[in-house]
């Protein structure tokens, strides 16, 4: 299997109304080698890891911030990868993705290194100009939408791709591009 980039949108870990976007790297082969310091998570015969924004209360504010491997993330693409730890008397997170191809020529490895990097800075700029988490508008969905427009990943596929059954916002808002640079 060749390696995959993945939108993805799982239930809430709180609730199963609404939905928390994020991206997920699937390893295949040839492998995707310019991860940095992400570490890659091993389960069920594969290896992934996940990217994603959270509403996280900084002193007085909820800012948007970045994480990696965050834990309901990780146990959403463990339902996929072995669906017998889905019990039916047990809520689950209801994972569901899209493929996100490299834009142009570009590798996966490229691509995946470039939006490891774009989310470092992004972490970098936020840290000076905070990004107020918003509900509607500057949540998880606008997050992953801006990084993949910073990527170089076009609108109608940026659309399609962030089309999910539940309820989203943000999906089509999307973060200043300077917090990417």
């Amino acid at each position: 299997m060749t390696p995959k980039v993945y939108w993805c949108a799982r239930d809430l870990a709180s609730s199963p109304i609404g939905n928390h976007h994020f991206i997920l790297v699937v390893q295949g082969d040839p492998s995707v080698t310019s991860t940095m310091s992400v570490q890659w998570q091993h389960y069920s015969g594969k290896k992934f890891f996940t990217l994603g924004a959270f509403k996280k209360k900084e002193g007085s504010t909820n800012r948007l911030l970045v994480d990696y491997n965050e834990t309901n993330d990780v146990l959403a693409v463990k339902e996929i990868l072995n669906p017998d730890i889905v019990k039916w008397y047990k809520p689950d997170l209801d994972l569901q993705r899209h493929e996100v191809k490299p834009p142009g020529s570009q590798t996966t490895d490229a691509f995946v290194r470039e939006l490891i990097v774009k989310a470092e800075l992004y972490k970098k700029n936020e840290a000076k100009k905070h990004v107020p988490y918003n509900l509607i508008d500057e949540n998880c969905a606008c997050w992953v939408n801006s990084l993949f427009k910073a990527c170089g990943v076009d609108q109608k596929t940026r659309l399609k791709a962030g089309e999910f059954s539940g309820v989203d916002w943000g999906e089509e808002d999307e973060i200043d591009a300077s917090y990417f640079r």
